[in-house]
C-alpha cells in the first residue's frame, strides 16, 4: 500500500481539494464524493501538512466539517503557495541534482559521459548517460546551466546568471519583489526568490487580498501563451452549480478582474456560436493550446471597441442593449461625495444635474442585471429606476418590497 506523502504528483489535483475546501468550504466526509474515502483523507492531510494554522473544524448536522479560514489583510505570505514548492521527486532526481550541481560548480563545464562516470563513482550507482543528459537539458531549459560545444564535444556549464548576482548593486529591488510577490498574477515565483535569499515580506499588508488566485495560475500560464500566439483552445469547465463538465473550443481575447468579487475571467470568442464569452478561472479545469486561429487581432480590436458596454463580465446578446436611468435625491451640499463616486464607479455612464439636489444617471450596456447590486448601494436616494429590460426594474422592486417587510412590516 502506499504510504502518504506531502509532495504534489499533479497540482490539479491539489488544486481541485484546495478550491473545495477555501473557496466552497465546510464539506463533511460524507459530503465530499469526488472521491473515496481514503482520497479525502489523504488529501485533507496534505492540506493540513501546508496549511495548519489555518484550518479550523466545526460541527454540524452533518457531522465534523473542515474549511481553511484566515484574515488575508494579517497574512504578509500567501500560505497557498506551499502548494506550489512541493512537487514529487524521485531518487534519481535527487541524487542527480546534488551531484551533478556539486561537480560542475568545483570542476567547470563537463560532458555528460565525464558527468556519468563521476556521478556513478561517487554515489555507487550505475545510471546512463543518458539519463544524466536528460537531467542536464532539463536544468539547461529551467536556466540552471548552460551548454556549449567544444569541436564535436558537447559541454554543460553552471550557470552564473542568478537573481542574487542582479540584486547586488540594486537592493531596493527585494522590495519591489515583496510588493509584486502579494500583489500581482503569478506571485509564487516573487516567494520562491525570496526563499533563496532567505527573506521575508515584512512590509506590505492589503485589505483586498485574493491569495486564491494563486491556484489559478497554471491556467492564467496557458491562456497567457494562447493570448500572445493567437491560438484556439480548449476549455473543460466545471459548472459550479450543478457540477457538470464541458468543453468549449475559443479564442481567449483578454483577462477580466472583478473589482467586487476579485474573480478572473478569460473572454473568448467562440467560433461555433459566433460570439463572445467569458469563463471563470477557477472553475476552468484544464486547457489545451490548439492551432493558431486567422483573424485573432481583429477579434481583440472588436472587443476593445464594445468594452464600454460591459459593466461586468456578460457579453448580451448578438444585438440587445440594455438602457437603463435612475433618478436619485443627493444633498449637493452634505453629500458631494456622492456624486464624484458615481463619476468614479459609473463606468461610462452619464450624470446629469435635472435640478437642485436631484440627478439623472443613464448608461447603456449589454446586461443592467449586473449592475443591481451597484444600484442598490444607492437605496434611500433612488426616486426613480427605469431600463428597457423590465426585468431588472421588476426585480430590483421586488428586493426593495421584501426589504421593507423585513425591517418595517411591523409597523
Amino acid at each position: 500500500m502506499a504510504g502518504f506523502t506531502e509532495l504534489i504528483k499533479n497540482f490539479d489535483k491539489i488544486r481541485d481539494y484546495m478550491r473545495d475546501f477555501y473557496i466552497y468550504g465546510f464539506k463533511s466526509r460524507s459530503e465530499f464524493n469526488k472521491k473515496s474515502a481514503r482520497s479525502y483523507d489523504n488529501e485533507k492531510r496534505r492540506i493540513e501538512s501546508y496549511l495548519g494554522e489555518y484550518m479550523k473544524w466545526s460541527y454540524g448536522a452533518n457531522g465534523k466539517a473542515s474549511v481553511i479560514s484566515l484574515d488575508s489583510s494579517r497574512i504578509r505570505t500567501n500560505p497557498l503557495y506551499a502548494a506550489w514548492k512541493s512537487k514529487s521527486f524521485t531518487t534519481n532526481d535527487i541524487l542527480l541534482h546534488f551531484y551533478l550541481l556539486d561537480f560542475l560548480q568545483q570542476e567547470g563545464p563537463s560532458t555528460v559521459q565525464t558527468l556519468t562516470e563521476v556521478i556513478s563513482d561517487r554515489s555507487g550507482k550505475i545510471l546512463d548517460p543518458q539519463t544524466v543528459r536528460n537531467k542536464c537539458v532539463e536544468y539547461e531549459a529551467e536556466g540552471l546551466l548552460y551548454r556549449e560545444k567544444q569541436g564535436r564535444a558537447i559541454y554543460y556549464g553552471l550557470s552564473t546568471c542568478y537573481f542574487s548576482s542582479l540584486i547586488e548593486g540594486l537592493p531596493g529591488v527585494l522590495d519591489g519583489v515583496k510588493f509584486f510577490q502579494e500583489s500581482a498574477p503569478f506571485g509564487e515565483i516573487g516567494s520562491f526568490l525570496l526563499d533563496q535569499e532567505e527573506d521575508e515580506n515584512q512590509i506590505f499588508s492589503f485589505k483586498h487580498h485574493y491569495i486564491v488566485h494563486t491556484l489559478e495560475d497554471g491556467i492564467l500560464f496557458e491562456l497567457q501563451s494562447a493570448l500572445q500566439e493567437g491560438r484556439l483552445i480548449r476549455i473543460e469547465n466545471v459548472s459550479e452549480k450543478t457540477g457538470r463538465t464541458t468543453l468549449q473550443e475559443g479564442v481567449p481575447l483578454q483577462i477580466f478582474t472583478s473589482a467586487v468579487t476579485g474573480r478572473r475571467y478569460a473572454c473568448c470568442y467562440i467560433p461555433l456560436l459566433r460570439r463572445f464569452s467569458c469563463f471563470r478561472l477557477d472553475q476552468i479545469k484544464t486547457i489545451d493550446l490548439l492551432a493558431p486561429f486567422e483573424g485573432a487581432q481583429e477579434l481583440k480590436e472588436k472587443l476593445s471597441q464594445n468594452l464600454w458596454l460591459i459593466w461586468g463580465v456578460s457579453l448580451g446578446g448578438r444585438t440587445r442593449r440594455d438602457h437603463l436611468t435612475m433618478k436619485l435625491l443627493v444633498d449637493e451640499e452634505k453629500e458631494a461625495y456622492i456624486l464624484r463616486r458615481i463619476r468614479r464607479e459609473g463606468r461610462g455612464g452619464t450624470l446629469e444635474r435635472i435640478e437642485a439636489n436631484t440627478f439623472l444617471y443613464t448608461k447603456e450596456c449589454f446586461d443592467a442585471a449586473e449592475m443591481l447590486p451597484w444600484i442598490k448601494t444607492f437605496t434611500g436616494r433612488i426616486l426613480k429606476l427605469e431600463s428597457n429590460n423590465t426585468e431588472v426594474v421588476s426585480r430590483f422592486n421586488r428586493d426593495t418590497a421584501y426589504l421593507y417587510e423585513m425591517y418595517c412590516g411591523d409597523e
